[in-house]
């Protein structure tokens, strides 16, 4: 995820944004649902931080009942006439209405410190107008997460509500990647397309501004931008993507992240976890080096996962539900809550998740191998 949080740059922009005056139909309604809190991965673990991660999401803990609720949640897709969309490094996704206001909510990840103070872009191409078109990624897309559950999953289920002729905006790749230096390859973007269904549809849009007659977006309420995946509708076309079974591919796999930049999991932890791993029969996988659509067929026939927190995690949306997962956390970038994303997708998968919080120890191979027990014995609280 991102080093910008949404919460920082709504509540910065709070006033500024013009989202309480665009016009819109709810498509999609979750129930308030209380749904099962994380299993513990040993008596004892502190909550607080996950529980303030939960806070954001206007979601409540009762640790009587271990339950969570979940807010009742609506997603709503928005149509604006004669505005502007921004592709440019830092503003990518950003709506401006016709009265110069920027739309903050789904622009969150956006630096909104260039356009702020002045109402003025930075210098960019401005390119014709566009009659009707639909815009889903965010200024965050070159993470992976963010592309495929926000962008192409966005994208994807505009294509099935809007007419045949609205264009579906996307980043003009490889241009894009030569400056935001995206995460994932050209091909995984490629192929995401067409897994989707919307490759005829696309408008690839070069870094600048455009205008559009009419420009649609979904965002939803309650705004933090996870919430859209508390909403079941995305779940149906992520298990439409094509993607043939591998019976070649394990069902039980550890995703690591060394080698990478941030690895999450220190190389004394590693060295600790590794008898674990070969113990309990976790194949180490690298989904760097794998291409989307083996990464789609391994989490779709996995039985259970271990993994840091990362991007790679995503995938959880491929996952059959009854799949066990095991989510190593830490506070990341000084936050003081743990960042409970991939826990909202397993509630929608029904999936049995458990967290263990690393905020405060060290990971040990005594730790890990009990809470894996834990895990396999606990049945499915769905």
């Amino acid at each position: 995820m991102p080093e910008t949080t949404p919460q920082d740059s709504l509540s910065v922009l709070k006033g500024l944004s013009a989202y309480g005056r665009i016009s819109g139909r709810v498509v999609f309604q979750t129930d308030a649902q209380n749904q099962p809190l994380p299993i513990p991965a040993y008596d004892g673990q502190p909550v607080q931080a996950f529980n303030r991660g939960l806070s954001l999401y206007h979601a409540r803990a009762d640790a009587g009942t271990q339950t969570v609720r979940m807010p009742l949640t609506q997603l709503v897709l928005f149509s604006m006439e004669n505005a502007r969309f921004v592709l440019h490094p830092g503003l990518d996704g950003m709506i401006i209405d016709s009265q110069n206001q920027p739309v903050i909510e789904p622009s969150c990840f956006c630096q909104h410190d260039l356009y702020q103070h002045s109402h003025r872009l930075p210098d960019m191409p401005v390119h014709e107008e566009q009659d009707e078109v639909f815009l889903g990624f965010d200024a965050a897309w070159r993470n992976y997460y963010h592309w495929m559950l926000y962008g192409v999953s966005k994208t994807q289920l505009a294509s099935s509500l809007l007419s045949p002729h609205v264009k579906m905006v996307v980043p003009e790749m490889p241009m894009a990647a030569a400056t935001r230096h995206p995460t994932f390859t050209t091909q995984t973007f490629e192929t995401s397309l067409r897994l989707s269904g919307v490759q005829d549809r696309i408008f690839r849009a070069p870094d600048g501004v455009h205008h559009a007659k009419k420009l649609h977006f979904f965002w939803h309420t309650p705004t933090m931008p996870e919430l859209y995946l508390n909403c079941a509708e995305p779940y149906r076309h992520f298990d439409a993507m094509p993607v043939p079974h591998r019976p070649d591919l394990p069902t039980r796999f550890y995703v690591t992240r060394e080698g990478g930049h941030d690895s999450r999991i220190s190389p004394e932890e590693q060295t600790q976890i590794e008898p674990v791993l070969a113990q309990k029969g976790f194949e180490k996988v690298f989904l760097e080096k794998m291409d989307l659509e083996t990464q789609i067929a391994l989490f779709r026939q996995a039985d259970c996962i271990l993994a840091p927190h990362g991007a790679g995690l995503a995938n959880m949306v491929f996952a059959r539900p009854g799949t066990k997962l095991l989510e190593l956390n830490r506070l990341l970038d000084g936050q003081p809550h743990l960042r409970n994303c991939f826990y909202v997708i397993t509630l929608q998968r029904k999936q049995p998740y458990m967290v263990l919080n690393l905020q405060d120890q060290p990971l040990t191979s005594e730790l890990l191998e009990n809470a894996l027990t834990r895990l396999e014995n606990t049945p499915t609280p769905f």
